[in-house]
């Protein structure tokens, strides 16, 4: 079936099966299951309508039905799946998408099952763990053939989880024990987590949710954390599937556990902060990389040696360097990146990934598999030991997440052989304090579940934007995550202290669209202070926004009447709003508090010219330009007032200082020649007439170009006309002269 129109026809199950208008979904369901003549499916949707048919009779009969509810729940669930299914089956013959290409490969194996790869893999870790291949010193021959081939189980294993879909009961039953097994590895059970999260992404599966959920409930292990994640990861991409009876129950069970919400509130935390990703990333690109390039001659000059040469300890010592980095600025922004660092922004993610392009990479099971020193590729080779003593030490160093560590690793095989080998001396004799050093630099321990969850985070966070087939993949971060905005997980994040957070973190750092919501559902649950509304004014005005802002703005003026800030804030918005008279209201009081500012008089000039109040108005850019005589802000609209108010001596000493003082712009020309014109002085007028047209282009342009200039000042000498009439100039005379100059500039 044409994708466009299953995809057309999918959208409005979706409609039908929110609004609760079964009897329409099941219809379009229904054409979509026999257009493609699956006779298998159309009998499952048969047998659920029939039961929604059932359903209806004993209700229109007026029977009472408990139960009622979580049916229609059920049936709406039911039809969405089966249209789910219906659509993979209309893509799995020919869509060219790594999943679909994975999922037609799978198919191909049919004596293979979950549980029976899962059988596999448990006998084959029963018949010789890495841990006794390694400790044996067995890590080349039939030892390291015996540990590729398990890898190589665990790639297809998370391939075979990935499309599996729906999971069947046998499926879930298998990987719930595997979980649940001590014998399994722990990386081994993150990546089949990770697997049944993609998937879960791609079509979503309650039982896939399940398993993720009960993976969580294992707690305090790595695995947990993937649970947890991948759980929130598929609820918040499907917001308004709903959860089976089974699995429902189960999330009910952990939200009354002494650690959800605690976990919870940290996962969303977590995910919040990676919208931050990219605009850390860049700034690092564009600015301290840059910085730090522009420094090198400065530093092989002033400290006479090479960059390559200096050792780290020693420049932070030496004052010469600390002054060089103050005078650039670069101190500040690497004092920020230190301060992003612990907070746990994610800096590393621009500086390996240009790592990313090794074929490690083109499975996508290796980008969620957990960083361990047994990896085989550590294990064989030459340099065998070497390689194996600095992955152990990679893998304890808390500053990188696991996609980073193997990034690394498989980069020193790229290193020349000389390098190489000073590389690993210095591992090998710094291990211990590397370790020791990265934990204190970052003030996070190695094993703390938050610092756990933030790098397993970013694993997932490289994944989609960093594969090679990333567009294939349904993204959770395209748009920024936040379980609190939405989704079945809402409820659970709705306190005033997690919602604060999450507010002000997305305040704090520009995010102001995602901050106003944030702030809006705080306002929910408590009643905002005058600083809240202050935030959400701020957000609103950033936004462009300024009828929101100035709402928000009045709250906080109402809470706080003495705040400056909200003064000055407000006045802003109304003379945005064309509220002049309101603008003017706050902004005398502020020139009551401090008389001696001249941005209050100026901006009271201005209110003032919007209220056609001249004579005030001059007199308040007299006392602005007064106040700061060192400035020009004041001098064009002063000349323009006087003008006006027909001081054409005072206009003119000012527009001559405009002219001198400033660069001149075609508005000073124009404005000049209407002071000429009042004074009579025709022949000047239309002299500067003439330059305002230059200004505009019109000197060396041709064709429409040229036209375009003329009609831009004959629109402005026809809204300027009531101007030009207040201060005596003839309105008939206007358009003479502009002829006049047309004529004589041959335009």
């Amino acid at each position: 079936m044409d994708k466009k129109v299953f995809s057309e026809t999918k959208k409005r199950i979706h409609r039908y099966v929110a609004e609760h208008r079964l009897r329409d979904a099941f219809g379009y369901a229904r054409s979509l299951s026999q257009g493609m003549m699956n006779w298998d499916l159309s009998r499952e949707l048969s047998e659920a309508e029939e039961n929604y048919r059932m359903m209806l009779s004993y209700a229109s009969r007026g029977a009472d039905d408990p139960g009622r509810s979580d049916m229609v729940a059920t049936l709406g669930n039911t039809i969405l799946e089966l249209t789910d299914r219906l659509e993979r089956e209309n893509l799995a013959a020919s869509e060219p998408t790594l999943y679909f290409n994975t999922l037609r490969y799978e198919r191909m194996q049919s004596a293979d099952s979950i549980g029976g790869l899962l059988d596999r893999y448990v006998k084959s870790l029963a018949h010789g763990s890495i841990f006794n291949v390694v400790s044996g010193g067995n890590s080349t021959g039939e030892g390291l053939i015996a540990m590729q081939e398990r890898e190589a189980l665990e790639r297809r294993l998370f391939n075979r989880i990935w499309v599996t879909y729906p999971l069947s009961v046998s499926d879930e039953e298998a990987l719930a024990m595997v979980f649940a097994d001590e014998s399994v590895p722990e990386y081994a059970k993150e990546l089949f987590g990770w697997a049944l999260a993609l998937g879960g992404l791609q079509y979503f599966d309650s039982r896939r949710v399940g398993l993720l959920l009960g993976l969580y409930a294992g707690k305090k292990t790595r695995s947990s954390g993937v649970g947890l994640i991948g759980a929130c990861l598929v609820l918040n991409a499907f917001p308004t599937r709903k959860l089976s009876r089974k699995v429902g129950l189960q999330l009910d069970a952990l939200r009354d556990t002494a650690d959800w919400t605690k976990d919870l509130r940290m996962v969303n935390m977590e995910l919040v902060k990676t919208i931050d990703t990219d605009r850390i990333t860049a700034k690092i690109r564009d600015e301290v990389v840059p910085g730090m390039m522009k420094l090198r001659p400065e530093i092989d000059k002033k400290l006479k040696q090479n960059i390559e040469d200096l050792d780290p300890s020693e420049m932070e010592e030496n004052p010469v360097w600390q002054d060089m980095l103050h005078n650039s600025g670069l101190a500040d922004k690497l004092k920020e990146m230190s301060e992003i660092q612990q907070e746990g922004g994610d800096v590393m993610m621009g500086t390996f990934s240009h790592l990313k392009s090794f074929p490690f990479f083109n499975e996508v099971a290796n980008w969620f598999l957990p960083f361990h020193a047994d990896y085989s590729a550590f294990s064989g080779g030459v340099t065998q030991a070497d390689t194996r003593e600095v992955a152990d030490i990679i893998a304890a160093a808390p500053f990188l997440c696991d996609s980073d560590k193997y990034s690394f690793m498989l980069s020193l095989d790229h290193v020349p052989a000389d390098q190489r080998k000073m590389m690993l001396q210095q591992f090998q004799m710094h291990g211990d304090q590397l370790a020791e050093i990265s934990a204190a630099a970052l003030t996070v321990a190695a094993d703390d579940r938050r610092s756990v969850i933030n790098k397993q985070i970013q694993n997932l966070f490289r994944f989609f934007r960093l594969f090679r087939r990333k567009g294939e993949m349904p993204n959770p971060f395209a748009s920024g995550v936040n379980l609190a905005a939405s989704g079945i997980l809402a409820s659970d994040l709705h306190d005033a202290e997690a919602l604060s957070l999450i507010a002000e973190f997305y305040f704090s750092h520009g995010y102001y669209e995602q901050a106003l919501n944030s702030f809006g559902l705080l306002g929910e649950l408590t009643v905002p202070g005058a600083e809240v509304y202050q935030k959400m004014g701020y957000a609103s005005q950033k936004l462009g926004d300024y009828a929101g802002a100035a709402g928000y703005y009045e709250r906080a003026e109402m809470l706080d009447a003495g705040s400056d800030w909200t003064l000055r804030r407000l006045a802003r918005c109304y003379m945005s709003l064309h509220r002049p008279e309101e603008a003017l209201k706050r902004l005398r009081i502020l020139e009551r508090k401090k008389p001696e500012s001249a941005a209050i008089a100026l901006n009271i000039g201005r209110c003032l010219v919007e209220l056609e109040r001249y004579d005030e108005a001059v007199a308040a850019y007299f006392k602005s330009e007064y106040l700061d005589s060192g400035s020009t802000k004041a001098l064009r609209p002063l000349a323009w007032c006087l003008l006006l108010t027909g001081d054409f001596a005072q206009s003119r000493k000012y527009y001559e200082r405009v002219l001198s003082e400033t660069t001149p712009t075609g508005d000073d020309y124009l404005n000049m020649g209407h002071l000429s014109l009042a004074e009579g002085k025709f022949q000047e007028a239309m002299n500067f007439y003439s330059l305002n047209i230059s200004s505009r282009g019109a000197e060396n342009a041709t064709g429409s170009a040229r036209q375009e200039a003329v009609d831009g000042f004959i629109k402005d000498m026809r809204d300027d006309a009531r101007y030009l009439q207040r201060i005596g100039v003839d309105p008939e005379l206007v358009p003479l002269l502009t002829d006049s100059i047309l004529y004589n500039e041959n335009l």
